[in-house]
């Protein structure tokens, strides 16, 4: 089962005679009633039939248990293995490829010594030859556990309670101890998802390229991203745990396959020497193949007289490990495969003769034995002359480095052919980046038509695994009632805006919720190494100070004011800053806040910079600049838009700035006769960890966010250091973040109290740590606000809510249901899903709260962890969704509950503040994880290819981040106007 689909059981005992306090999540209370009743379709499977047997699963070694995949592989699909398998049992062996395999039978243990030369057909050493090391490899199979599936099935089917018989059955497969009958499940619920997951995947396995949970048909759909590189569609299958009884068609067992379209990045299948060209292509667009022989020529090193890898040789080391085919033989050898190892290099470095022609056919010879006289002696014989005399070849491009394999020779690049269907593993540029996305993101329909394609390469009717282990699927898309919740009205100043089931509204005609408290008159523009003239700048802020002003911003007329260049100003700041190409950015930022300040003869509020392009290390060092440096709020704007200065561009900019400067876009209106969403003193919270890209000496960042304000519009946002790769929060982050900005709510927005009622809403984890965040979050806090605030805040209520987007269920109106689908055909947004592909016994339920743009819509999962409060259902439900719509920088709905969408904002803009200098190079962003996925990738194949920019493979000790602003030049205002104010947006 997938990690995220994965549900564990701990609940699930609720149903029968036993809740075990520790570890029960909250059972679903009720199904919403709100809104209108759908039907609509879900891309899930339901299992119809389990198998109802013991299965036998048996521990695999081979070897030492530390060799290779291929070896391994090599060993379980030998003859010899085979035969005695087949001997064994009669019927078909599961195996996860590595040390794990299964059966329906009892077998006692076997061990076997296996000749790999001899199961390879490889003859053995003639008369007179050297005797060859011994290549024997031991397998042993051994009997380790039984999956006694009738005690799950009954369990599934509620027609047994989770008992002590239940356990019984259980502890006969190993000991487990009765005090803890949760665990017992989560055992039992493990073993027979990796056995049915196995199952699930072995019959396409066998057929189809695997990468994954995802599947890969040799015909499939494929679209170029380049002529190196191309996309391929393909079938993405997972088991999960769905709600037995049905609401709409046939029955269910509790189990259903997930199926989704899948879309993976391959190697094209070309000669070789093309695809190296092709790949080189990528450094330099007209690269003839003179021109690319000459890149890959050796390069004078920093050492005297030692020449070392160009760029582009370097680059090559990308194919290493790729599968090919020869094109120069017989039909014999066709379909013999063969692998890169490498591209031959000089053998001696310091050969300067050498260096400058490099390695290639004609300088490259080997003894070659004389066919018609074996006794005479061998002659030394190049490789180009090799071939013309052995297959009358005349190699184009000899000049070219070779292709070394493991053990069958050199091979020219031309006479070779790339294995199809070869997973290209790298990162995207990003021009293949944005050729991927237009094959991805495909329409309702078009995936739906993936999706029954997948099930067809499936074949689970067929399937003989299925068959033998009696396990059936239905065929036919799960259809649920579902509930379409009414969406509500947006309030502004003055006015409402309507989105109906469309998700969005015009900001034309609006004034802003709340504006900036102070008017805006102390702020300026720098315009960075000269991004654009001055005279463009200045059209752009008449633009948008009258679009501010339009939306109810406050700008205050000023004093003349003079930019740098001497002419006068009598409108409107601000004052406006270039940045000359030659001048240090920090100067200029600098430069920008004093002239501010000093011209409007007060503290300077924000600053706007013109960036000259998509450049993410320039873009974190102006707000590390600004907001760790300062403690002022600043905001970006590309130079592209600056230029065209149009108004809806301007409206987008304002909501923005809006936001920093502490006023608010809009709120969800009230509504006559309904509920008020915070019947008590309510705070809302928001967490989320973000972790570095691969390769990266980051640590991962940790934000949380809490609402500061009655109508949760507002979040600060408190961000910190999380550790290497540690998804929970620390105690100490929860200290500093959590604790000091409670105090901050009970000030600004609790009058003196603090709150009856926390909504926590976790994002990023897995199911498999729901326990964790209860235990090792919400445990310390309270903990920590019982210890400074005392017994009442023990009576403080908790809800706790896990929010997933990583997932693969997608929801399909009926085609031309106009109650249930938009013009696309995706979910409207509103769209609730509780039933059918929902735990059966727990609390979670799907929300489209969203209009997708393009593509097909993705809800978000919610599940409920922690419940103390009680919340009625429907009211629950209605408050995710309509905060939907108080997103603070757009006029749309949005997908995610916006305490995590802030939070994943602020997290990943923690990266800007880590106390690095801006000389040590970028050490995140874009262009760091381009280098380092790519190296990452070069080291998994045992390819040397230096140290990290870190300079170690060690991991950094993490360091705390430098805080927004300084206590020593902000005052405290100033430093509360940043800290609890939206700095992140």
């Amino acid at each position: 089962m997938e990690p995220h689909a994965r549900q564990d059981f701990r609940s699930q005992a609720n149903e029968g005679n036993f809740k075990h306090p520790a570890t029960a999540l909250p059972a679903r209370p009720a199904l919403n009633s709100a809104g209108k009743q759908i039907t609509i379709r879900v891309n899930q499977f339901k299992i119809t039939q389990i198998p109802n047997k013991d299965i036998y699963q048996y521990d695999i070694l081979i070897g030492s248990g530390a060799e290779k995949r291929g070896l391994v592989k090599a060993v379980w699909e030998c003859q010899s293995v085979r035969n005695k398998l087949k001997t064994a049992i009669r019927g078909p062996w599961l195996w996860n490829g590595d040390k794990i395999a299964w059966c329906s039978f009892n077998v006692p243990e076997i061990r076997m010594n296996i000749d790999m030369d001899k199961e390879r057909g490889r003859p053995p050493p003639q008369a007179g030859q050297p005797p060859r090391p011994v290549n024997h490899v031991m397998f042993v199979l051994k009997p380790a556990k039984v999956i006694r599936l009738a005690v799950l099935n009954a369990f599934l089917s509620r027609q047994t309670p989770f008992d002590n018989s239940c356990l019984e059955g259980i502890s006969k497969c190993s000991p487990i101890s009765l005090a803890i009958p949760q665990i017992c499940v989560v055992q039992l619920v493990d073993r027979y998802s990796d056995f049915l997951d196995h199952l699930i995947r072995q019959g396409p396995s066998e057929k189809y390229t695997t990468i994954k949970r995802s599947f890969y048909a040799p015909g499939g759909q494929r679209h170029p991203l380049d002529n190196v590189v191309e996309a391929m569609r393909g079938v993405y299958s997972s088991v999960r745990l769905c709600e037995l009884n049905p609401s709409v068609g046939g029955p269910g067992t509790g189990l259903a396959l997930n199926v989704d379209a899948a879309n993976g990045t391959f190697w094209t299948s070309q000669s070789v020497h093309q695809a190296a060209r092709n790949l080189c292509k990528n450094r330099n667009r007209n690269l003839s193949f003179e021109v690319f022989r000459d890149q890959l020529l050796p390069t004078k090193s920093r050492e005297p007289g030692v020449w070392t890898f160009s760029p582009e040789f370097k680059e090559l080391r990308k194919m290493h490990k790729l599968k090919f085919k020869v094109k120069h033989r017989g039909k014999q050898d066709d379909n013999k495969i063969y692998t890169i190892k490498k591209f031959t290099w000089i053998k001696n470095e310091r050969d300067a003769n050498l260096a400058r022609v490099g390695q290639h056919a004609k300088n490259t010879t080997f003894p070659l034995k004389n066919r018609a006289n074996p006794t005479a002696a061998p002659v030394e014989t190049s490789i180009y002359d090799y071939f013309v005399q052995r297959y009358n070849i005349r190699l184009e491009y000899w000049q070219l480095p070779l292709i070394e394999t493991t053990r069958d020779g050199l091979f020219p690049m031309e006479l070779c052919i790339l294995v199809a269907n070869q997973r290209y593993q790298y990162k995207l540029t990003p021009d293949q980046t944005a050729s991927m996305i237009k094959f991805a993101v495909t329409r309702p329909k078009e995936r739906l038509q993936a999706i029954n394609h997948g099930v067809e390469m499936l074949k689970w009717q067929s399937d003989r695994y299925l068959d033998f282990f009696d396990l059936k699927v239905d065929p036919n898309l799960t259809l649920t009632q579902a509930r379409l919740l009414a969406p509500p009205e947006v309030q502004y100043a003055g006015s409402k805006a309507n989105p109906g089931l469309t998700g969005r509204w015009d900001l034309r005609g609006k004034k802003l919720l709340l504006s900036n408290p102070d008017a805006l008159k102390s702020w300026s523009l720098c315009i960075v190494q000269e991004a654009c003239p001055e005279t463009v700048a200045r059209n752009f802020l008449n633009v948008f100070i009258q679009t501010y002003i339009g939306h109810g911003g406050k700008v205050m007329a000023s004093v003349p004011l003079r930019s740098q260049f001497g002419s006068a100003n009598n409108k409107n700041p601000p004052i406006h800053v270039m940045q000359r190409q030659d001048t240090d950015l920090a100067k200029a930022v600098q430069e920008s806040r004093q002239k501010a300040g000093n011209e409007a003869r007060s503290a300077p509020q924000i600053v706007l910079f013109v960036l000259p392009g998509r450049d993410s290390a320039m873009y974190d060092r102006l707000k590390k600049n600004m907001e760790c440096r300062f403690g002022m709020v600043s905001q970006m704007l590309n130079v592209a838009h600056v230029t065209k200065a149009q108004p809806q561009y301007c409206s987008n900019v304002c909501m923005k700035l809006n936001a920093k400067l502490g006023g608010t876009t809009c709120k969800v209106a009230d509504k006559p006769g309904a509920k008020p969403f915070f019947p008590v003193k309510t705070m809302i919270i928001g967490a989320d960890v973000s972790h570095p890209a691969p390769g990266s000496p980051q640590p991962s960042m940790a934000a949380l966010t809490m609402s500061m304000d009655a109508n949760a519009c507002r979040y600060a946002a408190g961000v910190q250091t999380n550790g290497i790769r540690v998804e929970m929060l620390t105690e100490a982050n929860i200290l500093t973040l959590f604790v000091e900005m409670f105090g901050k709510w009970i000030n600004k927005v609790g009058g003196g109290s603090g709150p009856q009622h926390i909504y926590y809403f976790r994002d990023g984890v897995s199911e498999g740590q729901f326990q964790q965040v209860l235990d090792q979050e919400v445990a310390v806090m309270k903990r920590l606000l019982i210890n400074r605030y005392g017994e009442g805040a023990a009576r403080m209520k908790w809800t706790v809510v896990v929010c997933t987007k990583r997932h693969h269920i997608r929801l399909f109106p009926k085609e031309g249901d106009a109650a249930a689908g938009d013009r696309n055909n995706n979910a409207l947004p509103g769209t609730l899903v509780e039933r059918d592909v929902t735990h059966p016994f727990e609390y979670d339920f799907y929300l489209n709260s969203h209009s997708a743009i393009q593509g097909t819509a993705r809800p978000v999962h919610y599940q409920v962890i922690m419940d103390e409060a009680q919340c009625a259902v429907n009211e629950f439900q209605r408050l995710i969704y309509h905060h939907c719509y108080q997103y603070a920088r757009s006029t749309t709905t949005v997908s995610l509950f916006p305490a995590v969408y802030y939070a994943h904002l602020a997290s990943n803009r923690a990266r800007a503040h880590e106390s690095k200098a801006a000389s040590d190079g970028p050490r995140g962003g874009q262009k760091f994880e381009e280098a380092e996925y790519n190296a990452a990738n070069l080291r998994r194949q045992g390819i040397d290819v230096g140290s990290s920019q870190t300079g170690s493979s060690i991991p950094e000790e993490v360091t705390t981040l430098l805080p927004l602003g300084n206590s020593t030049t902000n005052t405290p205002a100033e430093l509360d106007h940043i800290r609890l104010g939206m700095w992140y947006i």
